[in-house]
């Protein structure tokens, strides 16, 4: 049974404590957590019994889990994956993927090769709103999609209030950082909802006082393989959290408030607004996905959200990343003539 199985998580920050709390939800009883931070390590296993605590990755490797999930800095996702897929271990790889492309094609074959389930924490894809407007772009409630409009941010010393946000990965280029990978569930929405991208512009910059030498505002503009436009925006300035949506189609408008699950549909038809609420416990899309995860292991079948998927995400924020920087290799905003 899945529920006997060994599961590691790998990083015991704020996320990797949601998903421990979830996995346990589901009845996972046996746990070997890692963290290189002892106070981690402690505050993560509050209320457990017997479970493993180790500051050492390799010493983490010797417990022969049988399933992972990596909540590492970004930087460090692809290594670890790899590692634990040689050993014939089930992964799940919170997002990004990783900071840059190299490994990845290793990484895949080697799943492959070894049966195992690997799979993407993109969370978004299992929460009740964006589930309830894929359906209605889906089922054509708005007639054929023209254009989108994909808006979001929040204030990074506000993302951890208890943590220094200039220590957080999320602040720093070397740990994976920026607002682009960080928040770059945005940019598997647009994929996900809009189909893939056949061409991007873009502007990424750092336009506020923030301590930290990663972009704090990304701006880009697609044009879909299926024709559709979308504009997205993504910062760590919101001095209140942002997440909206407004898609329109030949036979009227979507509009979406994803903070608080409203949803509104215009049809040409009525000429009148339809609104509903879809009501959600954030929590909900985590234990969905993480749920989905053990499911693919017990039944041998494939995750919704794979690497390949992972992949295609990464590779368009790091195109986004390197064709719309204003800033140097130092973090520096570029002065132009």
């Amino acid at each position: 049974m899945i529920t006997e199985s060994k599961v590691l998580v790998v990083g015991c920050g704020s996320i990797g404590r949601r998903h421990i709390k979830n996995l346990r939800s589901l009845g996972i009883k046996h746990f070997i957590l890692c963290d290189t931070s002892q106070a981690m390590l402690e505050r993560a296993a509050e209320g457990m019994e017997g479970a493993v605590l180790t500051t050492d990755f390799k010493e983490a490797l010797k417990e022969n889990p049988d399933a992972a999930v990596i909540c590492t800095p970004s930087s460090m996702h692809l290594s670890m994956a790899t590692t634990l897929v040689e050993k014939g271990v089930h992964v799940i790889i919170e997002k990004p993927l990783s900071h840059n492309l190299e490994g990845f094609d290793a990484l895949e074959r080697l799943v492959a090769e070894k049966g195992v389930v690997a799979m993407m924490a993109m969370c978004y894809r299992f929460h009740p709103a964006f589930l309830h407007i894929k359906g209605l772009l889906d089922s054509k409630a708005i007639g054929k999609v023209y254009h989108a409009n994909y808006y979001g941010g929040h204030y990074l010393p506000d993302w951890h209030p208890n943590a220094d946000y200039r220590k957080e990965y999320a602040a720093q280029k070397s740990l994976g950082g920026g607002v682009v990978l960080t928040s770059i569930h945005g940019l598997d929405n647009v994929r996900w909802l809009f189909g893939d991208v056949e061409e991007a512009h873009a502007f990424v910059d750092r336009v506020s006082p923030l301590e930290m030498d990663v972009e704090d505002l990304a701006l880009g503009i697609f044009r879909m393989k299926n024709g559709v436009y979308v504009s997205w925006q993504t910062d760590f300035l919101q001095r209140i959290n942002q997440h909206r949506l407004v898609v329109a189609g030949e036979k009227g408008t979507l509009r979406a408030n994803l903070v608080d699950g409203s949803i509104e549909v215009y049809h040409i038809e009525t000429g009148k607004w339809q609104s509903e609420r879809i009501l959600f416990e954030i929590n909900t899309m985590y234990v969905k996905e993480m749920r989905h995860f053990l499911e693919c292991i017990e039944n041998k079948v494939h995750p919704c959200v794979d690497l390949r998927e992972g992949y295609k995400t990464l590779k368009l924020a790091l195109d986004l990343k390197e064709a719309g920087n204003r800033m140097d290799e130092d973090g520096e905003v570029c002065v132009t003539a």
